[in-house]
């Protein structure tokens, strides 16, 4: 029962994602299909990072064969095409053991059991994008990291996969706070409820 529940939630949340999408570049909203289909190529997987201005404006993109396999370093590490990224404003892993796949998981390996499924096996465009316009020697640039997810068909349609909300919806990661204890990620919070009634 509480399997069919969660898949009920993903759906529900893969709805509202899919509502929210957009097809043109900005800094917060989650892109649609249609915006990451513009750079996927036959027989190809792609990365595309895009860093955005403190207006919120398109300031540079980058696309580039993806040479090889998305590495999860941690629940908001990622590895791609040779670079560190972190996912914005959250912490890994802020339980070690969690439910996931209705088993007991340590909370790392869950994560990067997720993430291989997504980026190494569905993924045809991998989207992040940052606030950062340049990034710092050894430091990971702040990101929120999409994927087109599907084949594309009626068994399989286009989706858009957003790694920052299904690690906090999963427990994998938390939301971060300031000095002051306000969020990092407020467009999470709604994710964090409904994901932590699936980890009581």
């Amino acid at each position: 029962m509480k399997q069919i529940a969660l898949c009920t939630a993903l759906l529900l949340q893969g709805t509202a994602a899919y509502a929210a999408g957009t097809d043109a570049p900005s800094a917060f909203a989650q892109p649609s299909e249609h915006y990451l289909l513009q750079f996927a190529k036959p027989g190809e997987k792609v990365f595309v990072f895009e860093r955005y201005d403190a207006k919120g404006a398109l300031f540079q993109r980058d696309a580039a064969t993806l040479s090889s396999p998305v590495k999860a370093s941690s629940a908001t590490e990622r590895v791609i095409n040779g670079v560190a990224y972190r996912l914005r404003g959250l912490a890994a892993c802020p339980n070690p053991k969690i439910t996931y796949k209705t088993q007991e998981w340590d909370c790392t390996k869950a994560a990067q059991d997720y993430e291989e499924g997504i980026y190494n096996h569905r993924a045809s465009v991998v989207l992040c994008k940052t606030l950062v316009l340049q990034s710092r020697k050894e430091e990971p640039d702040a990101v929120s990291c999409f994927s087109l997810v599907g084949a594309g068909n009626t068994n399989d349609p286009y989706n858009v996969a957003y790694d920052d909300d299904e690690m906090v919806f999963f427990g994998m990661a938390a939301i971060g706070r300031n000095k002051d204890g306000k969020s990092l990620r407020p467009d999470l919070e709604h994710s964090a409820d409904l994901g932590g009634q699936f980890q009581e």
